[in-house]
């Protein structure tokens, strides 16, 4: 199994998760429409990039089905800041992922977690989601939740769910590498061998996940 990083941004989760030997062993390479600090990063692990510059998402979707027509990769996470357009929604229908500060539905857009902030939510958290043709508008595959603590720093509440984020997109990796993932006629993910008991996580984490 391998998987492609397409991303615009500095890349936290992702320099956060090359050092683990699961995650590096299996990720393909990171493609970019822009200059970045992923990039550094990326090529600091030896993981090979693509810089591609344009400011269409259309071109760049259209360049990363090009890219890949001939190979797919079994799963895009993106980190992207624009809406893919055009062939790729099809191309990569069901194996492309986005993250996202915030549990959807509440709070899409640019700052799900600031957005979750000012709404004065007891909880924050996070979803890892199919992407569609909307603005976090694709089905959840996993998401988090956390008390939101007043007693701490925006910060510290911030790094609370950047943590939460880098555990489910390595499960979520592992639930790709293990032909897990269901997905049904109505667009309903089901995930095999896993349990829904009360905690941080819906599904819950993998005990043997390689965290």
């Amino acid at each position: 199994m391998n998987f492609v990083v397409i991303i615009s941004t500095d890349g936290g989760v992702l320099s956060s998760l090359l050092p683990n030997p699961y995650f590096r062993q299996r990720i393909r390479c990171v493609i970019s429409d822009r200059d970045c600090g992923a990039i550094e990063k990326a090529t600091a692990f030896n993981v090979p990039v693509t810089v591609h510059k344009t400011t269409s998402g259309l071109e760049f979707s259209d360049f990363i089905v090009q890219k890949f027509s001939k190979d797919p990769p079994a799963l895009f996470v993106s980190f992207y800041t624009r809406l893919f357009r055009g062939e790729l929604l099809s191309f990569a229908k069901d194996k492309l992922v986005n993250l996202h500060p915030s549990i959807l539905p509440a709070c899409p857009g640019q700052d799900g977690f600031g957005d979750t902030v000012k709404s004065k939510s007891r909880f924050v958290g996070a979803t890892i989601h199919l992407v569609d043709d909307g603005v976090d508008t694709g089905t959840p595959i996993i998401q988090s939740a956390a008390p939101y603590n007043p007693e701490k720093s925006i910060a510290e509440n911030r790094h609370a769910v950047f943590v939460q984020q880098c555990k489910m997109l390595l499960q979520t990796i592992k639930y790709f590498d293990e032909k897990r993932l269901v997905i049904d006629e109505l667009r309903n993910v089901h995930i095999k061998d896993t349990r829904y008991a009360p905690g941080e996580f819906s599904p819950n984490l993998d005990d043997d996940l390689p965290f």
